[in-house]
């Protein structure tokens, strides 16, 4: 008799079990996924990493608009922001759609032999770009919208501000940043994919994605909003005292460094190191 989970091939699948998957099913469910997904046809990579761009730039906005909000003092703005800029990468995720920072965890199919090093760089470079254009549509449309000027247009000052701080940091810093941003990102959604259900998924990512914005890391896909923004508008606030020029060549000095970091933080030392904890382990013992 045919096992009805057979429709479902990920590895690891528990059939009726309410406890979520062991670690090593963890890793052996990113591989597999990761694998599949770098394997796309570039219209659907694209497409997916279209609405990826989308969800985390609509986050990043609710995370604006709140920060502006002249009705909610700066240190509640600070403590609760955070998690409203989670809901859009938590948005992409279950929806299936496609992030960059996310999808280096494809580096385990490649030190597993499963994927070249061409098939992961075609696949990081088709996404990196799918999520620009898709924070370029959603900046757009806001821009355009008019709601920009809502509140005595301070979340255009508000945009310029967290801008101007991503940018005011040296390279090394820059870097060394963007790996933070990607270790809590990764490790947020690896823990999601031991999860059962959409609550379980939710909710274990919300406090390592919130992380991101609340101790000031960065990741390349969230900070494009927020340049797309600074760099569509201009304030009449003189008295807006900004710590680094915001210039098209600073933010994309910026996106590149911060993307480098993420490889190592999402790519290595996420991916690479629990696939020689579980994977290559596990390999090697039962070839034995």
């Amino acid at each position: 008799m045919a096992e009805k989970d057979k429709k479902e091939d990920l590895p690891g699948r528990p059939s009726d079990q309410m406890d979520a998957y062991e670690p090593s099913e963890i890793a052996e469910r990113v591989l597999y996924i990761g694998v599949k997904k770098t394997r796309y046809p570039i219209y659907k990579t694209f497409t997916l990493g279209l609405m990826g761009g989308a969800f985390i730039s609509i986050g990043a906005l609710y995370e604006l608009y709140v920060l502006s909000h002249p009705e909610i003092s700066q240190s509640t703005a600070l403590l609760i922001t955070p998690f409203f800029y989670a809901i859009g990468y938590i948005m992409a995720f279950l929806s299936g759609a496609e992030v960059f920072t996310t999808n280096n965890l494809s580096a385990m199919g490649w030190v597993s032999g499963k994927l070249s090093l061409y098939e992961i760089t075609r696949n990081w470079t088709i996404v990196l770009f799918a999520n620009l254009a898709g924070a370029v549509v959603i900046g757009g449309l806001y821009f355009f919208s008019g709601l920009i000027m809502l509140n005595d247009a301070a979340i255009i000052d508000t945009a310029k501000i967290i801008s101007a701080h991503k940018l005011s940091y040296g390279p090394l810093e820059t870097i060394i940043i963007g790996v933070f941003g990607n270790i809590v990102i990764c490790i947020g959604l690896w823990l999601a994919m031991g999860g059962r259900s959409l609550l379980d998924r939710f909710f274990v990512m919300l406090v390592p994605v919130a992380a991101v914005p609340a101790l000031n890391f960065q990741h390349c896909t969230g900070n494009m909003i927020h340049y797309i923004l600074a760099l569509l508008t201009t304030t009449e606030n003189v008295d807006l005292d900004l710590p680094a020029q915001i210039t098209f060549w600073s933010v994309t000095s910026n996106l590149g460094l911060v993307a480098f970091g993420n490889i190592v933080g999402g790519g290595i030392l996420i991916a690479v190191v629990y696939y020689f904890a579980f994977i290559r382990e596990e390999s090697q013992s039962g070839s034995k």
